[in-house]
């Protein structure tokens, strides 16, 4: 254990973890290691499905870097709204943008284990810069959706912005077309056009959709749609059935 103060009395910033009852108090520069091996800081259940070096938590001055030490199992950083961030064997991701997060280490089916991550104390200060320090606004590129698309839109991203873990998925055709009192297959039809509508775009991350295609499309249009701001936060409040007044959105260029 390298600056780790277990229970309370470490000073200045620190990053809270904790697990099975027990809290960490890591400051900027410590280390805590994870695994189910009686040398690691946070001993995991002894589960042969978990590595017994698993991860190495180091606090940087602005965020927490999460390192799988595995050599065969990936862990996984979980937000408290979103998709999980798979972290493979031997790579390593920050916990930015997120304050607080869970790493989630998979144990024999149905055990699964979360070592809880509060770095809120150590988030970076928002920008002072004036106007004549602030970068020029990013060129987008002009995309009409109607009132309709963007209701079935922002239905199909409302899981993947509001749950985390399994449930931070993108809603089924059925699910939307109960909210919005469709039928599943015109709010397929309606998600099959907006893919259409992207392909002068070129997205690589998008896959192709043609005539005869039964590609299912959800979880790539919405990954795409979050990640661009097309569809965020603020248009959940919107209660189904009330679309954008607009109908005029834009895409990055």
């Amino acid at each position: 254990m390298s600056g780790a103060v277990p229970g309370s009395g470490a000073a200045g910033p620190v990053v809270l973890v904790s697990f099975a009852g027990r809290r960490w108090r890591l400051p900027r520069g410590g280390v805590l290691t994870v695994g189910r091996s009686r040398s690691c800081d946070i001993q995991l259940p002894d589960d042969d499905h978990v590595s017994r070096r698993a991860a190495e938590l180091s606090v940087l001055p602005d965020c927490v870097l999460v390192k799988n030490m595995s050599t065969t199992k990936a862990l996984y950083l979980r937000p408290p709204a979103g998709e999980d961030r798979v972290v493979e064997p031997g790579a390593a991701t920050t916990s930015l943008p997120y304050a607080t997060f869970g790493v989630v280490f998979p144990g024999q089916v149905p055990r699964v284990y979360t070592v809880g991550v509060d770095a809120s104390a150590i988030r970076p200060a928002s920008s002072a810069s004036g106007p004549a320090t602030r970068s020029p606004s990013t060129v987008t590129n002009p995309l009409n959706f109607t009132d309709g698309q963007m209701r079935v839109l922002i239905e199909l991203c409302r899981p993947m912005l509001t749950q985390s873990g399994p449930q931070a998925r993108p809603a089924t055709y059925e699910e939307i077309g109960a909210a919005l009192n469709l039928t599943p297959l015109h709010v397929r039809n309606v998600i099959k056009r907006v893919r259409e509508s992207l392909a002068p775009y070129a997205m690589a991350d998008l896959p192709d959709t043609g005539p005869t295609s039964n590609t299912d499309l959800r979880l790539p249009l919405a990954r795409w749609l979050i990640r661009n701001q097309v569809i965020g936060h603020s248009h959940l409040g919107r209660p189904p059935g009330n679309g954008d007044a607009t109908g005029y959105h834009t895409l990055p260029r």
